[in-house]
C-alpha cells in the first residue's frame, strides 16, 4: 500500500470515528470528541490513536 493510499485510509478511518483532519502547518489536527491532537503524518496512524482520551480532574 503506497503513502496517498494510506493517507486516504485514515482519512476514512477518522471520518467513521467523527474527527476532523484539520491541516495545521506541515502536520494534521484530529479534533473530535475525546479528542484532541496534531500528527505529523496521517499514514500510519494506529487505531488506538484515534481512541478517547480519559480526563482525570485533579
Amino acid at each position: 500500500m503506497n503513502l496517498q493510499q494510506q493517507r486516504a485510509q485514515a482519512r476514512q478511518e477518522c471520518e467513521d470515528h467523527k474527527i476532523a483532519v484539520l491541516p495545521y502547518g506541515n502536520a494534521w489536527w484530529l479534533l473530535g470528541n475525546g479528542i484532541n491532537q496534531v500528527v505529523g503524518e496521517l499514514a500510519g496512524i494506529s487505531p488506538t490513536q484515534l481512541q478517547r482520551f480519559s480526563c482525570a480532574h485533579r
